[in-house]
């Protein structure tokens, strides 16, 4: 039964001093947990394949928190060009960051983001963030049941990369029945098809326009029938 552990989950360890994650084949970690980890130097403990996600511990012993320095070294200058003088990669580096400190590459990234293969679109500014919804590209959640592989997906949307306390993105399920572990308190509304959740054995069925609520340490079923549903979801 696959539980999700989300950037809330991570920032509860930490509040608790907890310092290290460990590593549990049937958890799945979102890209909002992943990053807190990552920036708040957590020490993983364990192995894991690299698809596989990262589950909480309560190992209170890890490395200290990473430090990381705001200056970037120049890169080694190139060598010189025949016929001239030479373009280093010293001075693209300094050109490039007289032109950052003047603002003059504002959104370029941000521009770039379909040619490097982003999972969606995204305008940001100011705590502010505004998806696109159009060519959201979602992940496959890995279930229990192999056959079932590739059934389940999901783009996890907002997180740890506005400093929110909430996760929320988009999850389809295709002709899909699966049982789940809920670690925070989550919601779901209904987009298209149909969500059924089994909760201590009572079907509950919600159609487009239907919003679910269901409470932390829940475990309940998942199906979406014969149908693909999309839903909205939103955990905290």
């Amino acid at each position: 039964m696959k539980t999700l552990l989300t950037e809330k989950s991570i920032r509860d360890i930490i509040a608790q001093g907890g310092k290290s994650v460990c590593i549990d084949e049937n958890t799945i970690v979102t890209p909002a947990a992943k990053d807190v980890i990552k920036f708040e130097g957590l020490e993983v403990v364990g192995s894991t394949p690299a698809s596989a996600p990262v589950a909480t511990c309560s190992a209170a012993v890890g490395v200290p928190m990473a430090t990381y320095s705001a200056s970037v070294p120049a890169p080694e200058p190139a060598a010189p060009a025949a016929g001239g003088e030479a373009l280093s990669s010293e001075m693209i580096y300094n050109a490039l960051k007289k032109m950052t400190e003047q603002g003059l590459l504002n959104g370029f990234l941000d521009n770039l983001s379909p040619a490097l293969d982003a999972p969606y679109t995204a305008e940001n500014a100011n705590g502010f963030k505004l998806v696109r919804g159009g060519g959201i590209k979602m992940e496959v959640l890995e279930l229990d049941n192999p056959a079932d592989n590739g059934k389940v997906q999901y783009q996890e949307l907002i997180g740890a990369d506005v400093d929110s306390a909430m996760n929320a993105g988009f999850m389809t399920v295709d002709q899909c029945t699966f049982p789940w572990d809920v670690e925070p308190q989550e919601i779901y509304y209904v987009v298209e098809g149909n969500m059924t959740v089994t909760v201590d054995g009572v079907p509950h069925t919600a159609y487009p326009g239907d919003c679910l609520f269901i409470q932390k340490g829940s475990k309940v079923t998942f199906s979406s029938g014969n149908t693909k549903a999309k839903v909205f979801y939103c955990t905290y």
